[in-house]
């Protein structure tokens, strides 16, 4: 049964595999791993893909055993792929942000920026603490007032894209309150309410919810980009209004929280 299972699985995951946004492929190349030879065909093909793709390795190294990284890495340099590979693999100082940010530590990335050898926007320290640790931190960093709020990372992303994958509201307000753009594009034409909607399922979306309570988080990101993009409608252009209209979006999160 169990087997039966397993190969029930992997068939759906291969139909959809192709119809999948490339930030899903890990999950699926995890699942593939833990299932282990009965999904061998699977994963081979998500490792090909993954391979092929623009996906960093700090990406993969956050979502991906390491032994699987490796084998990434390895392919990577056998197909003369380096120079993607090396466009995405952080140098020692800023591996130094990174770790000082899992670490909570702000005051130490302060310091290591005293040093001079890379700045926030370099080490695309926003965008990792907004993908990978507590908003308080990524409040603490935006305090800082070093970082471009509408900076792009190797792959054309905001902080605003990353966010609305994290589908954090405190996170969306937090950037759009120190003048994220809602209108800014991916590389692939998307906005950050159009990631929201195609991570959020029609069944959180409408969901009805009692007087009082909390809203579906994934329905409260789209309702907060929805309302930025009313105030900001102009592609392009930064979000300078959102900045003032603070209040009214932090008190969207809160009257929508218990």
């Amino acid at each position: 049964m169990l087997i039966n299972s397993l190969l029930f699985l992997q068939r759906h995951l291969f139909y959809i595999l192709d119809r999948v946004a490339i930030d899903d492929v890990p999950i699926i190349l995890s699942i593939a791993n833990l299932c282990g030879r009965l999904c061998g065909k699977l994963l081979d093909k998500c490792i090909e893909i993954v391979v092929m793709s623009e996906l960093d390795v700090v990406t993969l190294e956050k979502a991906l055993p390491s032994e699987i990284v490796k084998q990434v890495e390895e392919a990577r340099a056998t197909l003369g792929l380096q120079a993607l590979e090396s466009s995405g693999y952080p140098g020692k100082h800023v591996k130094r942000i990174h770790r000082a940010l899992d670490s909570d530590d702000v005051e130490l990335v302060r310091m290591l920026l005293k040093e001079g050898q890379t700045s926030l926007d370099d080490a695309y320290a926003l965008h990792y603490a907004v993908a990978y640790c507590d908003s308080k931190i990524t409040s603490e960093l935006l305090d800082l007032g070093l970082a471009d709020i509408n900076y792009r990372n190797q792959r054309g992303y905001t902080v605003l894209h990353i966010a609305a994958m994290r589908r954090e509201p405190t996170l969306i307000v937090s950037l759009l309150t120190k003048g994220a753009s809602p209108a800014d594009l991916t590389l692939d034409g998307r906005k950050a309410v159009q990631i929201s909607k195609r991570l959020t399922r029609s069944v959180d979306y409408y969901r009805t919810t009692d007087e009082g309570k909390a809203s579906p988080k994934e329905r409260l990101c789209i309702e907060i980009l929805e309302q930025a993009e009313r105030r900001d409608p102009l592609v392009g252009e930064a979000s300078v209004s959102l900045a003032m209209a603070g209040d009214d979006l932090r008190g969207l999160v809160t009257f929508k929280r218990p």
